[in-house]
């Protein structure tokens, strides 16, 4: 059981590995800013892509982690995604409001950029490839509860040049944000929402539109409207089955705190389990290592629960951190990724400062 493969998000230091302390084998981070997503390839090493000193950027690493390209953007903004073949990088993200989409050689330079406006502000864009030199951008604002006014889904079809093929704006009164997104082989998009309903707290989604941009189901993930929620990361599976990582809020005698879940859906939209994994924190992120186990890459802390893809029983958790305030931490999750050796990459932001490290897979 594999994912279907869809992209979507200085001070060196090394450290070595030590598993009774759960230290790093690498770490290394690249001024003010957040890395929002990363890939590794057998290959070519590791792409990574997020903002810095408010600026979007674009990270390319060697095999042994080296850094061969950066690209700082003159814009303000962030990328949040990337896709790339042997010529070149796409990378979608954000400015001022806008949807970003740019393509950047092989040797980090800039080929072409563009902004695209909606009739609501985008702040996040994923990618995928569709063929024939065609990819898909989608994007969204934020996920954020205090988020007013209209907001949608600004859906995109453009080529490698540039040249914007098809472009949809779905405005829903309701609709927050889709964090991510991932498409299967047959170009069916697959998001996980957050939607603001009248009276209500926010509360979690996730849907499946085809390729051709219209919905084709969405699926409440059993939402309590005492309490709010979100949906936050999405992978697919083989078989069609759909994983969606987010948080819900619970109540504790410290207060109200969130909660991460992770549920499993079949294709056809179906709930078949959802489950609670870590309390104080956010599901943001979702792989499957080489054992066909999945992965949820919390927020805070950078913790990872580990689960059964077919129950969602509890197959073990990795913390990044000895030590790690789950409230008062300045380490962030973002994403994450399977290293070519079967070690964890994970990007975000630690310290104020874009961040990427790798977590060896044993506990």
């Amino acid at each position: 059981m594999r994912k279907s493969f869809v992209l979507l998000a200085l001070s060196l230091t090394v450290v070595s590995c030590n598993k009774e302390t759960n230290d790093f084998i690498w770490e290394k981070s690249f001024g003010q800013g957040n890395s929002l997503f990363v890939r590794a390839f057998s290959d070519s090493g590791i792409v990574s892509c997020g903002t810095v000193n408010d600026n979007p950027y674009l990270l390319k690493l060697t095999k042994d982690k080296k850094t061969e390209i950066e690209f700082t953007s003159e814009r303000k903004g962030l990328f949040s995604s990337v896709w790339s073949d042997t010529s070149r990088f796409m990378a979608g993200g954000s400015s001022e409001g806008k949807m970003l989409l740019a393509c950047i050689n092989k040797d980090g330079s800039k080929i072409w950029d563009t902004v695209l406006t909606a009739g609501f502000n985008v702040e996040l864009t994923g990618l995928s490839y569709s063929g024939s030199g065609n990819l898909v951008a989608v994007g969204t604002i934020k996920p954020d509860s205090s988020v007013s006014g209209k907001t949608g889904i600004l859906f995109v079809k453009f080529d490698t040049s540039g040249k914007i093929i098809e472009k949809k704006e779905v405005v829903e009164a309701n609709l927050i944000a889709a964090n991510k997104m991932t498409a299967d082989h047959s170009g069916n998009i697959f998001l996980p929402l957050t939607r603001m309903r009248a009276y209500a707290k926010s509360q979690a989604s996730v849907a499946k539109y085809s390729a051709e941009f219209n919905k084709l189901w969405e699926t409440d993930l059993y939402n309590n409207s005492n309490f709010g929620a979100a949906s936050l990361g999405i992978i697919l599976d083989d078989q069609g089955n759909v994983y969606v990582a987010g948080n819900t809020e619970l109540s504790a005698e410290e207060g109200v705190l969130n909660n991460s879940f992770l549920v499993s859906l079949a294709s056809s939209g179906s709930v078949k389990w959802k489950k609670y994994l870590e309390k104080t924190n956010s599901g943001i992120a979702l792989e499957f290592d080489d054992n066909d186990i999945l992965m949820m890459l919390n927020t805070n802390c950078f913790i990872i629960n580990m689960a059964n893809p077919e129950d969602g029983s509890e197959a073990g958790k990795i913390r990044m951190f000895d030590v790690c305030n789950l409230t008062e931490t300045d380490a962030f999750g973002e994403d994450l990724d399977l290293y070519y050796d079967a070690n964890i990459l994970v990007a975000g932001s630690k310290g104020g400062n874009y961040y990427l490290a790798l977590k060896s897979i044993l506990q």
